[in-house]
């Protein structure tokens, strides 16, 4: 079981905010979609998502109400006790609620199952994670979130992901901060996955998101505010942060369109297509381009 290892993408903290100081700030990746507004016609209901990652705040007053029973691999006594932080971090940008206080997250109303696969170092190992996207599926969620990775692929997580996939269970993942421009890391490198990149506040690729011809889209990952334990906030960047983004939206388009319309990696994929934006610079490899909730639920109204 040490053959396959996987860690956290590296990430920035910038700041942190006790419960009191924050209030209930709007991130910049909130209101630069005028998330307010999509709230008005869906907020995630009735969706649950698994986050693979360090675990949770199982007791943080933003994110409580949201949080469904999870697991621990890396310590089976234990419940998914977030150890690090970027668990809870990531948790926070999907479902952190609507409450006036802390933050609020993309999908306020969305559920999240917590898994902890990965240590308070950020380390991990490879099969905890294939095992955790099984327990995933058991659980019948709706998406998986993982920002998490490593360099070389590793078939059981693969085998694990495809069987997600068979589920109608869509696995979106981090692409990685390598800041490398022909691979992004895996698992996000599977095609049954929809890769995750980042960009910063003027809507150009961070220079740390990893790219490549796999690429599917990008998502805000630079000064990201979001949850911590305990009971805190935090700002910090990377793909790690992308990637949950991109999944509250998914949440949003599924709470809004339903299950039928959206059952497969290919249906989102083709979905968040057909309403994305351009960065505002070319690079190499931005996939499709910025996913962009407020394009799509006007486009279905």
């Amino acid at each position: 079981m040490t053959k396959y290892k996987c860690k956290l993408l590296p990430f920035e903290r910038i700041d942190c905010l006790s419960l009191q100081d924050a209030k209930q700030k709007a991130g910049w990746s909130i209101t630069a979609f005028d998330l307010p507004k999509s709230w008005e016609k869906t907020q995630g209901e009735g969706v649950v998502i698994a986050v693979l990652d360090t675990g949770c705040d199982l007791d943080h007053p933003d994110l409580v109400n949201n949080l469904l029973p999870g697991i621990n691999f890396v310590n089976p006594k234990l419940p998914p006790i977030d150890d690090n932080g970027h668990g809870s971090h990531c948790t926070g940008i999907i479902c952190a609620e609507n409450n006036e206080i802390g933050m609020v997250g993309v999908a306020p109303k969305a559920k999240v199952r917590p898994i902890k696969v990965l240590d308070k170092n950020g380390n991990g190992n490879m099969l905890h994670v294939a095992e955790g996207i099984r327990w995933a599926i058991d659980q019948k969620v709706d998406f998986i979130s993982m920002s998490l990775g490593c360099p070389v692929p590793v078939q059981q997580v693969r085998k694990a992901i495809q069987l997600a996939a068979k589920a109608g269970i869509i696995t979106f993942v981090a692409a990685g901060n390598a800041g490398l421009t022909k691979e992004i890391f895996y698992p996000a490198n599977y095609p049954e996955c929809i890769s995750i990149g980042a960009i910063d506040k003027d809507f150009n690729r961070a220079d740390f998101s990893n790219t490549g011809h796999n690429l599917d889209f990008m998502a805000p990952g630079v000064d990201i505010f979001s949850t911590v334990p305990d009971n805190w906030y935090a700002t910090l960047s990377g793909t790690s942060m992308a990637c949950p983004f991109a999944v509250g939206v998914a949440a949003l388009m599924l709470a809004h369109k339903g299950r039928s319309a959206l059952n497969s990696a290919d249906a989102f994929r083709a979905a968040f297509k057909e309403h994305t934006i351009s960065p505002k610079t070319s690079k190499f490899y931005e996939g499709f381009g910025i996913i962009d909730p407020q394009k799509f639920l006007d486009a279905t109204r």
